[in-house]
């Protein structure tokens, strides 16, 4: 009972007791502490959430280059300028390939009309051969006709005596005579009129081997001459000498397409649309086939690099959508087309290697922002 009161009287001292005030400073040190650790626990958790890589801008390039040997006549563009497709950039000359060509222009037309004399030439001369030739072949096919007639006759003479033969043949193996017959014939006759049948038969057969012989004759005489009528027209333009001219006809035309495509060389186009960059040539200049002249950046197809240090590497792949911050502030996002299959080292211990990405424009566009810009690129 009586500790039961002496805790009441404590707990009553307690209630009336009052606490010293905080002093103001030890307030704003508090409030200053939890600031701060708020901010790093922000910083923290956006670390842990996003990942933040450097990067910079970069743009396709082709290189111009002169295609001939010559003399740099002029730039027609000025370097900085935006150009179109197929837009003449400069022209090389000193090589007097105009004059060449026109000289060359003028041998290819003097060829023409001197072929088309020849060839109106060989049509004159060709008639006349073609129609003498043309006259032998058809004596030939008249004599020809003639002789297959001739060989018609003999082989129905040779039928007509072969059958007679066979019929004495016939009438002498049999004794009897012929009803309705007066008179028998003798042995004798029946064997000289059998002989009379024999030499008439051979007689028959040696013209028909002499009518075929003759054929032959005909038929080779005839070959000759139409091979004579298809080659009477090579034969005539050679005698002219049409074959020649047609042949330095021919060299002058592909002279001719040759001066074309130099001179069409000479003229440098645009091969995109693009920026002159880096004009390392000046009108007046020599050049030679090869040399670069200039640049163009093909500006309307941006890209960035990153450098990604190689252990955090494997959290990017192609394919993968990123986001890149613009130095104002803008951000645009990308898409991870290329991942470097080796990493990039230095010489200073103090950087670690990295892989390069390259990351291409997606969405909206990207600000313009100069080739060697830095970004940032937010995983």
């Amino acid at each position: 009972m009586a500790s039961t009161m002496r805790t009441n009287e404590l707990f009553e001292e307690s209630r009336n007791y009052d606490a010293p005030p905080c002093r103001p400073g030890r307030l704003l040190l508090i409030a200053a502490l939890a600031l701060g650790s708020g901010m790093a626990t922000n910083r923290w958790l956006y670390a842990t959430a996003n990942q933040n890589f450097a990067g910079r801008i970069q743009v396709e390039m082709l290189t111009v280059r002169a295609p001939v040997d010559g003399i740099l006549q002029e730039w027609n563009v000025k370097e900085g300028e935006t150009v179109d497709p197929n837009v003449l950039l400069c022209r090389i000359g000193g090589q007097d390939l105009v004059r060449k060509r026109d000289l060359q222009q003028q041998e290819v037309e003097r060829l023409t009309a001197r072929t088309k004399t020849l060839q109106a030439e060989v049509d004159v001369k060709l008639h006349e051969h073609l129609r003498t030739v043309e006259s032998d072949i058809y004596q030939v096919e008249l004599q020809t006709a003639d002789l297959l007639q001739k060989r018609y006759f003999h082989e129905l003479e040779l039928m007509a005596w072969r059958d007679q033969r066979e019929v004495l043949a016939t009438q002498a193996a049999t004794p009897a005579p012929r009803k309705g017959t007066t008179q028998t014939e003798t042995a004798e006759e029946r064997e000289e009129k059998l002989i009379n049948f024999m030499l008439k038969e051979e007689s028959a057969v040696n013209a028909i081997e002499a009518t075929d012989a003759q054929l032959e004759i005909c038929s080779a005489r005839l070959a000759t001459l139409n091979q004579q009528k298809q080659e009477m027209q090579e034969r005539v333009r050679q005698a002219v000498g049409l074959s020649e001219i047609e042949l330095q006809l021919e060299q002058s035309k592909a002279g001719l397409e040759r001066l074309e495509i130099e001179l069409s060389q000479q003229l440098i186009h645009s091969a995109a649309l693009g920026t002159i960059a880096n004009v390392r040539r000046k009108a007046g200049e020599y050049v030679k086939a090869g040399e670069v002249l200039a640049e163009l950046y093909l500006m309307q197809q941006p890209y960035a690099v990153a450098e990604i240090p190689t252990s955090h590497s494997h959290r990017f792949e192609v394919e993968m959508p990123v986001r890149c911050q613009f130095p104002n502030g803008e951000v645009r996002t990308g898409v991870v087309t290329q991942v470097a299959v080796s990493a990039t080292t230095t010489t200073r211990p103090d950087e670690k290697p990295t892989v390069p990405l390259k990351i291409e424009q997606t969405g909206a566009l990207w600000p313009k922002l100069p080739i060697g810009g830095e970004i940032t690129v937010i995983r």
